[in-house]
């Protein structure tokens, strides 16, 4: 499931929704499987493009799945320190 979610390229800088630490939660069940985002911002233009492509993603690796849903987590706040250290060097944090 991460791995087909780090394919998912945020599309404002071009780097991985994983790497960027905007993965809240996946849980998966008999049922489906449910992503849960952490928006960066409320007011997000590409939101939901994300969703979309989160969506696709998984539905590529997991076509047998019975259902999937990509939603944002509006409870849980972004923060730097969210993403994967690599990234966080490459940025010069």
């Amino acid at each position: 499931m991460r791995q087909a979610l780090r394919e998912v390229l945020d599309p404002e800088i071009g780097e991985s929704i994983l790497d960027l630490g905007l993965i809240q939660r996946i849980e998966i069940s008999p049922q489906g499987v449910h992503v849960v985002l952490i928006p960066t911002s409320a007011t997000c233009p590409m939101g939901e493009l994300l969703v979309e492509d989160s969506i696709k993603a998984v539905q590529r690796y997991w076509p047998d799945r019975v259902a999937v849903s990509v939603v944002f987590g509006w409870n849980a706040t972004w923060d730097r320190y969210n993403m994967s250290p690599e990234l966080q060097r490459r940025f010069g944090w």
